[in-house]
C-alpha cells in the first residue's frame, strides 16, 4: 500500500496520508482512550506543518521518501487490524513521532535543495545525509567555484599527508587507516566496533604473542595523535594556507581525551579523510559517490569490482534481482542508515559475506537505529558459512534472536550491545563454538543467560553476563573457569540476583582474566545488607589488569579493594555508588596507572594523598565527585602526566 501511494504522485501523498490518519483515528476511537485521540490530533498537526517539504523531496533523490513511507506503513498496521490494543497503537504513534522528528531535522537541508523551477542549477547540493557538517556544506560550493579540489590533491600539504600514509610501517596499519574513509565528515568513531570490524575483515589477526583484539588496540594507538587540527575558513587564502600548514604526521585524533592512554574514540581530520577517500577508491576497497562529500555507496551496476556494500542514508542497497551479484559481497556496513529495511531473502544470498555490521559504531549512545521487522534476521543461516562478524549494536526493535543464528558456525564476534528491546536469546548457545567475542551488555530486558556459554572454548570476551535467580541462570560464575582463553568479563547483578555462597570466590579460578567489570542495578534499601555481605566474598585472578566497578552500593571500601589483592592492576574505574573514601587501610602502594572516578556523590579526594597512594599514576579523571549541594560538586579534574591538569 505504501509504495503505490507514493509512486502515483508525491504532491498528492500528504492529503492521502492525512486521510489514512483520519481512518486510523476512527479505528482508535473504539478504544475510548482520550490520551490516544489527543496524540492523533498532535500527529495531524505535525504532518500539516511539514507539507512544504514534499515539493522539494521529489527533486532530492529519495532522501526523505523512506521517512514518509514509514509513516504510512505504521498507519497500515492500525487499519489492517494487526494492532488494536491501546498499548500497540500508542507504540505505533510514538514511532510515527520519531519519523516526523527525523523529517524535521532534515528539513533545513531540504531548504538548500533547488526548488522545482530552479532544477537546472548545479547538483552539488542534492547530496545530503543526517550527519553532514556545516563545515563541509560551506567548503563544498567554494571548492566548486574556485576549482580547488583537484588542486588540493597536488598541494604540498596533501603530499605530506600521503607521504605519512605511505610510511606507515605495515600493510595492516594501512588497511585499518583506509577503513576510516567511509565514515561521514566529523564523525566520532567508537574504538571497539572499529576493532571488531578490522578483525572481521582480517585486517588484524591473531599472532603468536597477541590476540587479534590486542593487535587492533595497538593499531588504534598508533593511528591516533593528540594534534589539534586547524580551523576551516571560507576564503580562498585561508583554504590555501590551511593545506600548507597541515600537520605532517596527523592521521587520526583521539576524541575528548587529553591522552592517548584514555582514548576510546577518534575523529578523522577532514583533509586527511579527503586523502583516505582517494586512496581507498583507487585501491577499490569501497565505491564512493563522485559528488560532495564523496560518501561511500553501493553501485547498482555490475561494473564495479568492489565487494563491500555500504548502507547510506539516501542511497540504500538495492535488494532486487537486478544489478550487482549479491553472492559476491564480502562486507555489508551500515554507515548511517537509521531505519533498516532488509529482506531475509536478500540476506540468504550473501553466501560469501564475512562481515555484517548493521549496528551502531557512533560514539553517542543516543544515535538511533531501528528495525520495523526483526524477521529479516531469519535470513541468516547455514548458507552464510563464512560470516565472522555480526553487529546489531544499539538497534531498537529486535526482541528475539532467532535460532537460525546458531547455524553460523564460523561466527567469531556477536555484538548485541545496547539492544534495548532484546528479551530472548536461543536457549542453548553452545553450537557457536568459534565465538571469541560475545557482547550482550546493556541489554536490560535480558533476565537469564542461555545454556552452553561454558562450552564456548574459544571465548576471549564475554560482556553482559547476567546473574539472575538460580533457576533462570543455568551457567554460573564457577562454570566460566572452563573458558581458558577468557580475558575480558563483565557481570551485571540486578535486584533479582541470587548469588550462591562463595560464588564470587570462583573469579580467582578464571586465571586468564585480565579485565573485569562488575555492575549493580538499582538496589533497594532492604537488599543493601545482602549485597554488602556478598561483596565481602570477592577473590580475583592473579593477573587482573583492569577493574571496573559501576553502581556498587557500599559506603565504605570493601576489604578486597586493596593493592595487596590486586597486585598487577593497571586500570581502576569506579563509577556511581556511595563510596566516601578510597582508604583501604594498607601500607602497600597501588600499581594503577589509569584511575577514573565518576558520579561518586560522597567521595572526597585528597589529591596529595591520592598521588602518594597511586605513585605510578599516568592518567586521572575525577568527574562529579563530592556533591557540595544539589547538582554542585568539587571541581572536576582530568589529568595526564603528559598534559598536566585540566580542571573542567
Amino acid at each position: 500500500m505504501s509504495a503505490s501511494l507514493w509512486s502515483r504522485d508525491p504532491d498528492k501523498f500528504m492529503p492521502k496520508l492525512l486521510n489514512h490518519l483520519s481512518k486510523a483515528r476512527a479505528v482508535a476511537a473504539g478504544t475510548e482512550d482520550e490520551a490516544l485521540l489527543v496524540s492523533f490530533k498532535k500527529m495531524e498537526e505535525q504532518l500539516e506543518n511539514i507539507k512544504g517539504v514534499l515539493p522539494r523531496v521529489k527533486h532530492w533523490e529519495q532522501t526523505l521518501v523512506n521517512q514518509f513511507t514509514n509513516l504510512e506503513r505504521r498507519l497500515d498496521k492500525i487499519l489492517l487490524g494487526t494492532e488494536t490494543s491501546v498499548e500497540a497503537i500508542t507504540a505505533t504513534l510514538n514511532r510515527m513521532f520519531q519519523n516526523v522528528e527525523q523529517i524535521k531535522v532534515s528539513y533545513p537541508l531540504v531548504q538548500l535543495m533547488p526548488s522545482p523551477e530552479r532544477s537546472s542549477e548545479p547538483t552539488w547540493r542534492h547530496r545530503s545525509q543526517p550527519e553532514l557538517s556545516l563545515t563541509d556544506r560551506e567548503m563544498s560550493p567554494e571548492w566548486s567555484e574556485l576549482g580547488l579540489e583537484t588542486w588540493v590533491d597536488n598541494t604540498r600539504g596533501m603530499e605530506d599527508i600521503k607521504r605519512s600514509y605511505e610510511h606507515l610501517e605495515s600493510v595492516e596499519l594501512k588497511m585499518c587507516c583506509l577503513s576510516l574513509s567511509i565514515f561521514p565528515p566529523d564523525s566520532v568513531i567508537k574504538k571497539r566496533p572499529l576493532i571488531y570490524w578490522w578483525i572481521g575483515e582480517c585486517f588484524v589477526t591473531t599472532t603468536q604473542d597477541r590476540t587479534a583484539e590486542e593487535t587492533g588496540e595497538e593499531i588504534f594507538r598508533k593511528l591516533i595523535t593528540s594534534t589539534t587540527p586547524p580551523t576551516h575558513s571560507l576564503r580562498r587564502r585561508a583554504l590555501l594556507s590551511e593545506v600548507r600548514r597541515l600537520p605532517e604526521h596527523t592521521q587520526v585524533q583521539p576524541h575528548n581525551a587529553i591522552s592517548s592512554v584514555a582514548a576510546n574514540s577518534c575523529t578523522v581530520h577532514p583533509w586527511v579523510r579527503h586523502m583516505l577517500v582517494s586512496l581507498a577508491k583507487h585501491a577499490k576497497l569501497f565505491d564512493f559517490d563522485s559528488r560532495w562529500p564523496r560518501m561511500p555507496s553501493y553501485k547498482k551496476d555490475s561494473s564495479s569490482s568492489c565487494r563491500r556494500a555500504c548502507l547510506v542514508y539516501d542511497n540504500p542497497i538495492p535488494q532486487g534481482a537486478n544489478g550487482r551479484k549479491v553472492e559476491d559481497l564480502m562486507t555489508v556496513f551500515n554507515v548511517n542508515e537509521q531505519y533498516l529495511i532488509l529482506k531475509r531473502e536478500w540476506l540468504k544470498k550473501l553466501k560469501r559475506v564475512e562481515v555484517i555490521q548493521l549496528g551502531r559504531w557512533q560514539n553517542l549512545a543516543s544515535h538511533h537505529i531501528e528495525v520495523e521487522d526483526e524477521g529479516f534476521l531469519k535470513g541468516l543461516g547455514a548458507q552464510n558459512k563464512l560470516l565472522k562478524y555480526l553487529s546489531l549494536r544499539g538497534i531498537l526493535g529486535i526482541t528475539k534472536l532467532p535460532s537460525s543464528i546458531l547455524k553460523l558456525l564460523n561466527l567469531e564476534i556477536l555484538d548485541l550491545r545496547a539492544c534495548h528491546s532484546l528479551e530472548t536469546l536461543p536457549p542453548d548457545i553452545s553450537p557457536l563454538r568459534n565465538l571469541t567475542h560475545f557482547d550482550i551488555s546493556e541489554c536490560y530486558l535480558l533476565e537469564a543467560m542461555p545454556k552452553g556459554i561454558e562450552k564456548l572454548s574459544s571465548l576471549q570476551v564475554l560482556k553482559g553476563f547476567v546473574i539472575g535467580d538460580l533457576e533462570g541462570t543455568p551457567c554460573r560464575i564457577g562454570d566460566l573457569a572452563q573458558l581458558r582463553h577468557l580475558k575480558r568479563l563483565s557481570i551485571h547483578m540486578g535486584n533479582q540476583a541470587e548469588v550462591q555462597k562463595g560464588e564470587f570466590h570462583n573469579l580467582k579460578d578464571i586465571v586468564s582474566l585480565r579485565h573485569l567489570k562488575l555492575s549493580w542495578g538499582v538496589v533497594s534499601p532492604n537488599l543493601k545488607a545482602k549485597v554488602a555481605f556478598q561483596s565481602l566474598e570477592f577473590s580475583f585472578p592473579p593477573d587482573l589488569e583492569k577493574l571496573d566497578l559501576q553502581g556498587i552500593p557500599l559506603a565504605h571500601v570493601p576489604e578486597w579493594l586493596n593493592p595487596v589483592q590486586l597486585k598487577k592492576l593497571k586500570k581502576l574505574y569506579i563509577r556511581g555508588g556511595e563510596f566516601d573514601s578510597l582508604d583501604h587501610g594498607e601500607t602497600d602502594k597501588w600499581t594503577v596507572e589509569v584511575l577514573r572516578l565518576k558520579h561518586l556523590n560522597n567521595l572526597i579526594i585528597d589529591l596529595p594523598k591520592l598521588k602518594d597512594e597511586f605513585p605510578r599514576l599516568r592518567y586521572l579523571e575525577k568527574i562529579n565527585c563530592h556533591e557540595i549541594e544539589k547538582d554542585r560538586y568539587d571541581a572536576n579534574i582530568i589529568w595526564s602526566e603528559d598534559a598536566g591538569y585540566n580542571c573542567v
